[in-house]
């Protein structure tokens, strides 16, 4: 199930599991995810899940929403590892199951590039095998 972990303090992370399909972002109490700072609009953007793709939709707000520190114009599709700022607010995109320890979540927003070097730790033995017998 995909997921979201966000950077609460600068130690402090929240790990948030993308259950609908709609989850909004934003300032006001009314958001499934509720930021309160002065940069976050009241609706600043909403997540849509379509079947395994999520998708990240800027809300007209008045600081927009950043993939990767590119700015998204209206729609942005989501993959593993993605980094995301609201209003100031990091954010990283994880699309496996796997959770987290407060730590572990600490490490993957705050070193760059490390999503990306765990993904590709990420090997199954029936995968490594083929690729042995392959080799062979």
């Amino acid at each position: 199930m995909p997921k979201l972990l966000l950077l609460i303090s600068a130690n402090t992370t929240r790990q948030i599991k993308l259950r609908k399909p709609e989850t909004t972002v934003g300032r006001a109490t009314t958001n499934d995810i509720v930021i309160k700072h002065e940069r976050v609009s009241r609706l600043h953007a909403v997540l849509i899940l379509d079947g395994p793709f999520v998708t990240i939709k800027d809300l007209a707000s008045s600081n927009g929403v950043y993939v990767n520190d590119v700015k998204v114009e209206e729609t942005q599709h989501l993959v593993d590892g993605d980094s995301i700022s609201i209003g100031g607010c990091r954010m990283r995109f994880l699309a496996g199951n796997q959770d987290y320890t407060s730590v572990e979540a600490l490490r993957l927003l705050t070193i760059p590039g490390l999503p990306l070097e765990l993904a590709s730790q990420r090997v199954s033995p029936t995968w490594a095998d083929a690729l042995r017998g392959a080799a062979a």
